[in-house]
């Protein structure tokens, strides 16, 4: 795919060590696309960005802005300052593969019904045996009608915060969760925006290839704040009700039913405490919801896809990674090496020799 067909958006802030990391692993694979890479760090640790950045550049196509602003006013400006037609964005401590990026690229351009387009992503925990490396859920969702595609959304939700998009789709959909929510409040109300906002706007599709490896460790948790009074949150949850039955609306949905949906499927978010904030599932869900867990377990246990996509992670098997072999290893071995990304010391090092 030419390289003015997709761009890599990078987010960071006060994280040299992991973008290091993440620099060091594309200039080894380099891409075939172009990096855009947004950051809101303090000076000190800006300034170990650019120097990262610098070193990349004869490998790579970066554009760096700081920009001192909030995350989602980060990606929103640089969505806006994205000028290929499709974008993913990379958080800083992950690492997309190259191949998988490409490939999602070109099927969305091929399938205009689509919103958005991944692979299998993995977790790795560095305090585990590689084998231990996880599979997370994630299934394509390609029903017709716009609120069904929002009932499975929500039904088995998994994010896809992180895949291939439409840039246009994808910065619509920002603006939209930025203006409805708060991520002070809650980082859970803005991901389930956005994901039913992808499936509002076309289909989802989850492509049988590795696409992506996370790290699973202590830095990567979200600092936002969880309201504890009942009114605050009661507002919180109104203002995305009213949003989501809008933008329901404009696809087509009947009010009532869209928000009879939301209700039914996101009320929970009323609950001013964070540990009660559990979807209530009748009896007929639970039933289907355990008898989707032991289907996939099978099939996991006889090594087979669920084809209905599973609601629990799974263990990477061989043929996971049988098309991408040099790069699964080569972004395992970097994750294990450099848990907490590169540090300073090390880079300095590495330029010296």
């Amino acid at each position: 795919m030419p390289r003015e067909r997709l761009t890599c958006l990078v987010p960071t802030h006060n994280r040299p060590h992991f973008l290091r990391r993440l620099l060091k692993f594309y200039a080894q694979f380099p891409p075939g696309f172009s990096f855009l890479i947004v950051d809101s760090s303090e000076p000190s640790a800006a300034a170990e960005n650019l120097s990262a950045i610098e070193c990349a550049r004869q490998e790579l196509v970066i554009e760096y802005r700081h920009l001192n602003l909030s995350f989602h006013d980060k990606c929103i400006r640089g969505l806006e300052l994205v000028e290929t037609p499709c974008v993913v964005i990379c958080a800083d401590d992950d690492l997309v593969f190259p191949d998988a990026a490409r490939q999602c690229a070109e099927f969305l351009e091929s399938e205009p019904g689509y919103a958005s387009a991944m692979g299998r992503t993995a977790q790795l925990d560095t305090k585990l045996p590689s084998w231990c490396c996880t599979v997370l859920k994630g299934y394509s969702i390609e029903d017709n009608e716009p609120l069904e595609r929002c009932r499975r959304m929500a039904s088995i939700w998994f994010t896809n915060f992180y895949a291939v998009y439409r840039t246009q789709t994808l910065l619509d959909s920002f603006r939209i969760t930025s203006d409805n929510t708060d991520f002070r409040h809650s980082v859970h109300m803005p991901e389930m925006l956005l994901s039913q906002l992808s499936v509002l706007r076309g289909r989802v599709k989850v492509l049988p290839l590795m696409f992506s490896l996370l790290e699973r460790h202590a830095t990567n948790t979200s600092g936002a704040q969880q309201v504890r009074v009942r009114p605050q949150a009661e507002l919180h949850y109104e203002r995305f009700r009213r949003c989501l039955a809008d933008q329901c609306e404009q696809a087509g949905i009947g009010r009532a039913e869209a928000e009879q949906f939301i209700d039914d499927s996101y009320g929970f978010f009323r609950n001013p405490n964070p540990a009660n904030r559990r979807r209530p599932r009748s009896t007929v869900e639970r039933i289907r919801r355990l008898f989707r867990q032991v289907i996939g377990m099978t099939w996991n246990f006889l090594g087979r896809d669920d084809k209905e996509g599973s609601t629990a992670s799974r263990l990477v098997r061989a043929r996971d990674v049988a098309a991408c072999e040099p790069i699964w290893h080569a972004a395992v071995k970097l994750m294990r090496d450099f848990p907490q990304g590169i540090p300073s010391e090390q880079s300095t090092l590495e330029r010296c020799a």
